[in-house]
């Protein structure tokens, strides 16, 4: 009876939150972990605190208008001069402010391009193939061009900023790199909106929009329970970065609750490893010393080491659903052998709702949102079988 009413609590959660594909979140810290590794404990000097309160002071002035002089900001902030030199020189750096010689600081906009720039790791395959499709008809529909730019590192995506030509920046981060208080700082100091995409950054005024990680370990693992799996996986196949280590406590927490044991698969992938191939070889290994897998439900955190998995599976005389089934995230649209049930993270959402930061920015939208975390959905593939129901030509047996 306990199990059943811990069940019925969470599918009255997931049909709750499914009713919304979006959620906003509103402006404060939240006790989870970052999406992207923002350096532990992050804490902002005062010289980046002042750069911050100057930059919003300098969005309510116009073109050309005088700012306050150092010795006005140190009176009002009560800070050093060397902070305020600082403060003033990074606004300069990024073109909020222009310094002119025995006249003081004064107020510098960007010009309007009509474009927004996209930042995205060069090295994810996935993401560069798909996204700025997405992006494209966001921008297109809101009156943007898009500049595509790729970047080998977050530092070097972060000094690229100054240089770039358009009205709004999307940043999406290597989850493996950290990020540091004066790159944050940098970003949030632009003259132009910055928009933080697949990153939690839970610091007043910083705009993102991310998934909510764990809930996609929770739909998957709630799916694989509501179709009668009790004996469930996870194989973590990418390397634990953050967002990858949320989905796995998402899995693991719905799991808990049931009291039931999971049988964690890590072939443990590092950075720059080919993760299919170490995946499948992972497989392989576990298939020779277990030939009848302990699990009838198996998570799989990205969809092309699912494919690996899949075609493993065959090899070995498995097959999927009928000797396990299988759940991975990704996109149903992705071209495969298998139509594989998936957790859909919506990229679509996410190039939505960031583009949409941009226009509130713009159009001065009154207490609008800084950040939107956006609810995944499932695609009902044919990867998953419900051994609850009897199967037909075996009853009364």
């Amino acid at each position: 009876m306990e199990i059943i009413c811990i069940f019925f609590k969470y599918s009255i959660d997931i049909a709750a939150r499914l009713c919304h594909n979006i959620y906003c979140i509103e402006n404060k810290h939240r006790e989870t972990q970052n999406s992207f590794m923002v350096e532990n404990n992050i804490r902002f000097s005062r010289a980046d605190q002042l750069t911050q309160h100057l930059k919003e002071r300098c969005r309510k002035l116009g073109i050309g208008e005088k700012f306050l002089s150092v010795r006005q900001i140190m009176d009002e902030f009560n800070v050093s001069q060397i902070t305020v030199k600082q403060a003033m020189e990074r606004l300069c750096e990024s073109g909020v402010l222009e310094a002119q010689e025995r006249r003081g600081y004064f107020v510098r906009h960007a010009p309007r391009y009509g474009k927004i720039a996209c930042l995205i790791p060069a090295e994810i395959s996935n993401l560069r193939w798909e996204f700025p499709g997405l992006l494209l008809r966001e921008t297109s529909a809101a009156g943007f061009e898009q500049i595509i730019v790729d970047m080998p590192s977050n530092a070097a995506g972060i000094a690229m900023l100054p240089e770039l030509k358009a009205d709004a920046i999307l940043f999406m981060p290597y989850g493996h790199e950290p990020i540091t208080p004066d790159q944050l700082n940098r970003m949030m100091a632009q003259p132009v909106p910055v928009v933080i995409l697949y990153g939690t950054v839970r610091v007043e005024g910083c705009r993102y929009v991310d998934n909510d990680n764990e809930f996609c370990g929770i739909l998957a693992a709630t799916h694989l329970l509501m179709n009668g799996h009790r004996k469930l996986a996870v194989l973590v196949s990418e390397p634990e970065v953050p967002l990858v280590r949320e989905r796995i406590a998402g899995f693991l927490k719905c799991a808990e609750a049931y009291r039931l044991d999971i049988e964690v698969l890590n072939p443990h992938i590092r950075v720059g490893e080919h993760s299919p191939t170490k995946s499948g070889e992972f497989f392989r290994r576990y298939l020779e010393a277990n030939p009848e897998p302990g699990f009838t439900g198996l998570f799989v955190l990205s969809e092309l080491p699912a494919q690996e998995i899949a075609r493993t599976a065959r090899e070995y005389g498995l097959d999927i659903p009928e000797d396990f089934s299988l759940i991975t995230l990704g996109r149903s649209s992705r071209e495969s052998e298998l139509d594989f049930t998936t957790i859909n993270s919506r990229r679509d959402r996410v190039a939505h709702y960031a583009v949409r930061l941009v226009k509130e920015h713009f159009e001065q939208v009154k207490n609008a949102p800084t950040h939107y975390i956006i609810t995944p959905e499932i695609h009902f593939g044919k990867t998953v079988k419900n051994i609850n129901v009897p199967q037909l030509g075996k009853a009364g047996k």
